[in-house]
């Protein structure tokens, strides 16, 4: 890490005081507020650490940081208002709207609010870069990453992708390369500051988080922040078309570079089978074949398609990005291929919380498939489900609201409903054993985890347990 950026940080913030009261809203249970915290501790500062989950609901969070138990002081189950009132500086979660009563606690008594996202990117002494977008930017982000690592040993990931980029901060130098996946929520927290990405990508925009947003206006709105303060000696990848972002009326310094699967005409394409960058030099750049993915589903096509473009753009020869290509074995809960068992593909796709996402999975799998779905809503539009339940020999339906709305496209009264995964997997495993010796179960519920699960993490691991249990059961 440039100490110099990092003593700055620190010297900024005791500037009023030497012992600055830091409060974390969120420890959460995916590292991020973990890093956060760390950051903090390993520097010689006490937090204090609140969040609306209890105590037993955070033990594995607690009992990373249990070595500077000395430093901490937990408040759990609630938050209370005085704590805010008395913090001098407040690191907020991402999933924390900038008019919760709480920071405005903070606000009034002339405290600072920031993220981690925030604090890194004034403290990273290299080029950082970034991808946002509804769906596939983990994909993206992770393949760059893996392509990062084929070129240099100096190589972070970190973000959305449940890696706060605090945790690798005292590892940077100048030659650093960073991706970042970044959330519209993270993108929202840094709106007022100056920061800018030395390349950018937006996946695509599709309705999600309308439970939370006003508008897809709103929602729009922050995922275009990744844009912002851009310079013309950097880029900016795009999709050649989308409806709600309209690409071409994006206002940036930035190079930017359009791409679509089939256009030629696009500035990232394939062609037959190569991966190809008309780059703005008119040179025209294979990047690599489509062979080189291991991954399925024309989506997964499109995503390393743009990590490819991206690669290259970030300074690394298309040698080491088919490399990365070829050695990139997919992100854990997005179309993650479990394991084969009796003929059986299980798929777990538990990431895929809108119905687009859903509907693409099913798209994208060959040969007979059962499908697990269903979940709760986030005020979406379940109409695009009508493109692809022909598809399914089999839907299983885990209860909820949005359940109810998806039930509406169905084509189909033959599907089974019930509150319990197991039941619905072990009711998909009999199916697909009867149905065809080659088939796939694919876990990809369109739908939120709420209400059944913690979150939509916890749903994939309920799912890979009941996976794992079939292996056991064929041991005996």
């Amino acid at each position: 890490m440039n100490r110099k950026n990092s003593k700055s940080f620190f010297s900024r913030i005791t500037q009023r005081t030497s012992n600055p009261k830091i409060l974390i809203q969120g420890l959460g249970l995916n590292r991020g507020g973990v890093g956060t915290a760390e950051f903090f501790l390993k520097n010689g500062f006490k937090v204090l650490i609140t969040d609306l989950k209890t105590e037993e609901q955070l033990n594995s969070s607690i009992l990373i940081l249990q070595k500077y138990q000395d430093s901490i002081q937990y408040v759990l189950g609630e938050h209370r208002t005085k704590d805010f009132e008395e913090a001098d500086l407040v690191v907020k979660g991402p999933g924390v709207p900038p008019e919760n009563k709480f920071l405005q606690c903070t606000r009034e008594k002339g405290g600072e609010i920031t993220t981690d996202i925030a604090i890194f990117l004034e403290i990273a002494p290299c080029p950082v870069y970034a991808v946002t977008g509804s769906k596939g930017k983990s994909t993206v982000v992770s393949t760059i990453y893996e392509i990062f690592r084929t070129h240099t040993d100096n190589a972070f990931l970190g973000g959305n992708i449940t890696i706060s980029p605090l945790t690798f901060c005292d590892k940077l130098d100048f030659e650093s390369k960073v991706i970042l996946e970044l959330s519209s929520w993270q993108l929202r927290d840094i709106r007022d500051k100056n920061f800018h990405f030395a390349g950018a990508a937006i996946t695509n925009i599709l309705k999600d988080h309308q439970n939370y947003y006003h508008s897809m206006e709103q929602y729009v709105e922050d995922k275009l922040v990744i844009t912002h303060h851009q310079t013309k000696g950097e880029f900016l990848i795009l999709p050649e078309t989308d409806i709600f972002l309209q690409p071409k009326k994006v206002k940036s310094q930035a190079k930017k570079y359009y791409y679509d699967l089939q256009n030629t005409e696009s500035d990232i394409y394939f062609q037959n089978d190569t991966a190809i960058l008309n780059n703005k030099n008119k040179s025209r750049i294979e990047l690599f074949k489509e062979k080189n993915i291991k991954i399925p589903g024309l989506h997964a096509r499109q995503n390393i398609l743009v990590a490819g473009a991206f690669a290259y753009l970030a300074g690394i020869e298309p040698i080491s990005i088919r490399k990365g290509i070829r050695s990139f074995q997919g992100v854990p809960y997005r179309m993650e291929r479990i394991r084969e068992w009796q003929g059986i593909t299980f798929i777990n796709d538990t990431t895929a919380t809108i119905p687009d996402a859903a509907s693409i999975a099913i798209q994208s799998i060959k040969g007979p498939v059962f499908w697990i779905a269903g979940g709760n809503d986030k005020n979406l539009d379940f109409s695009i489900i009508k493109k692809s339940v022909q598809i399914p020999e089999g839907i299983y339906l885990l209860k909820g609201d949005g359940t109810e709305k998806l039930k509406q496209y169905l084509n189909t009264n033959d599907y089974i409903e019930s509150d319990s995964l197991e039941y619905l997997f072990l009711q998909a495993v009999k199916d697909a054993k009867t149905f065809a010796k080659e088939s796939t179960i694919l876990f990809s519920p369109g739908c939120t985890s709420f209400g059944l699960f913690e979150n939509e993490f916890a749903r994939g691991d309920a799912f890979n347990h009941l996976v794992k249990s079939l292996e056991e059961e064929k041991k005996k």
